[in-house]
């Protein structure tokens, strides 16, 4: 079944609407910090790519087309469950604005 929201996973992402060009680095970490391991990344279905150790990745500049809903799934350490997978998030990228800057 579905691991437990203790057990769960969440994906910090450092805002939900960024800009072309922008780099962004995710994050994978469970409620109080516990023990995660073999880290990956999800777009949708797609795997992003995971770190070789630790927690974090950071993705290549964004385009357009990297918008869409993120997630992460880890080894976790303790649980009925060892596999666990974080809540989608969405992230929304927009078109730099020359004249405009954030």
């Amino acid at each position: 079944g579905p691991p437990r929201p203790a057990d769960g996973l969440v994906l910090q992402v450092p805002a939900r609407a960024l800009l072309e060009g922008d780099t962004v680095r995710l994050r994978c970490r469970r409620l109080r910090d516990m023990w995660v391991d073999g880290v990956r990344f999800y777009r949708g279905e797609e795997d992003v790519g995971g770190p070789a150790r630790g927690t974090e990745l950071a993705l290549p500049p964004l385009q357009l087309h990297h918008g869409g809903s993120y997630s992460c799934g880890g080894w976790v350490s303790s649980g009925w469950s060892p596999w666990a997978k974080s809540a989608p998030v969405t992230v929304t990228v927009h078109g730099e604005h020359p004249h405009i800057r954030h």
